[in-house]
């Protein structure tokens, strides 16, 4: 059997109508599911709290990458797989995958069976499946989550142009930090940092390839650190980002590595799929291939 979760509202409404579509098209292929729908944030996580392994076959998710991040700790070292129908603004976790963007796409993806076994990064107690950001990709996360923007571009099927306009507004307050990055035990020392990112996945923010080599059965994670720049530069280094030519300028570095510890002169703000998490702890790690996904 197939547990189908339902995000209604992702993506401003498309996780119903996508759902609608996925509904008819598991009725004529005669599936079994039984389908639920999330009601408040953290809800999706609860639905599937004591999932029954022997019966349940794979969680699917109609919905986006913040419904899918709610699901996947409860998934990890499961025999239970996870489907994805992508509904929601940026979808980077079906972007990284090659997971259709149509439903039926996506639902003959999930039907065929075959699954890839993906790394589970964690930082502090927080499972995350694609990337974690600090510092100025979290701020614009926590902005967009809360604009009008975004419901607006929703609805006209630009939900990912949002993430996008946020980083101009956020981009002229937003102050950076000293940090320092420990790699698998070698320390790194950065100043006047915007942003790190630590991927496990390539994609985040509706399409940005930010750690372009990251790979989800590697069982390391790639970091992006911009640090030492000007406002304005990055203006032009954020564009190049799109296809991951940012990693060649003098101000981004690259790491890669399994065991991961931020330190920071002030807070920064951490965003997990997506979605605002607390940063008490700032160690990352890597649960190595924990989870199915189609």
């Amino acid at each position: 059997m197939y547990h189908v979760i339902v995000n209604k509202i992702a993506g401003n409404g498309k996780g119903l109508r996508m759902w609608k579509e996925a509904e008819k098209f598991l009725e004529k292929k005669s599936v079994t599911y039984h389908v639920s729908f999330t009601e408040y944030a953290g809800h999706a996580g609860e639905l599937i709290e004591n999932i029954e392994e022997n019966v349940v076959h794979a969680v699917v998710v109609v919905g986006g990458d913040g419904t899918i991040h709610e699901v996947v700790s409860k998934l990890v070292h499961k025999k239970v797989a996870l489907g994805i129908v992508p509904a929601g603004s940026g979808n980077d976790l079906a972007r990284s995958l090659g997971v259709p963007f149509d439903v039926e796409g996506a639902l003959f993806r999930i039907l065929k069976g075959s699954y890839q076994l993906i790394d589970v990064p964690k930082v502090g107690e927080e499972h995350y499946i694609s990337i974690a950001g600090l510092g100025f990709d979290g701020k614009v996360a926590e902005v967009t989550n809360r604009s009008r923007a975004k419901r607006l571009l929703n609805k006209l099927g630009l939900g990912g142009l949002s993430y996008v306009l946020n980083i101009f507004r956020v981009l002229f307050t937003y102050q950076p930090s000293d940090v320092s990055v420990a790699v698998d035990g070698r320390l790194y020392k950065f100043q006047d940092v915007w942003l790190i990112a630590v991927a496990n996945l390539p994609y985040y923010g509706g399409g940005i390839m930010i750690c372009p080599d990251a790979c989800g059965n590697d069982g390391a994670l790639d970091i992006c650190v911009v640090s030492g720049i000007g406002r304005w530069e990055l203006l032009f280094v954020f564009p190049l980002a799109f296809k991951g030519k940012h990693i060649k300028h003098r101000n981004v570095t690259m790491l890669r590595g399994s065991s991961i510890q931020v330190s920071t002169s002030s807070s920064m703000i951490m965003q997990c799929d997506g979605e605002i998490v607390p940063n008490g702890t700032i160690d990352f790690s890597v649960e190595k291939k924990a989870i199915k996904i189609f």
